[in-house]
């Protein structure tokens, strides 16, 4: 998928690109039905298309889903949109 600023997805637009790596590519965007700015992870083509891969990272999102402190990422939604993870 080819994203840019203003792309807007599900309940989310899309307003900048904050970094990209061997994990994924990280976009600020605003959640449009909560009003609040979010960070969204998009996962690489290679590793969302390995089905094991997808196992690891939903197992490592639960785990780090129930953590609760200042100081560590809140995670909200594990999604797959317009074909994207």
């Amino acid at each position: 998928m080819n994203l840019e600023a203003g792309h807007i997805l599900g309940n989310y637009r899309l307003l900048e690109k904050l970094g990209e790596g061997g994990m994924g590519v990280v976009w600020k965007a605003r959640d449009l039905k909560l009003d609040r700015d979010v960070a969204i992870k998009f996962l690489p083509d290679g590793f969302a298309n390995d089905p094991q891969r997808r196992v690891f990272f939903e197992r490592e999102a639960k785990a780090v889903a129930a953590l609760h402190h200042p100081n560590i990422v809140t995670i909200y939604a594990v999604a797959e949109a317009e074909g994207s993870h």
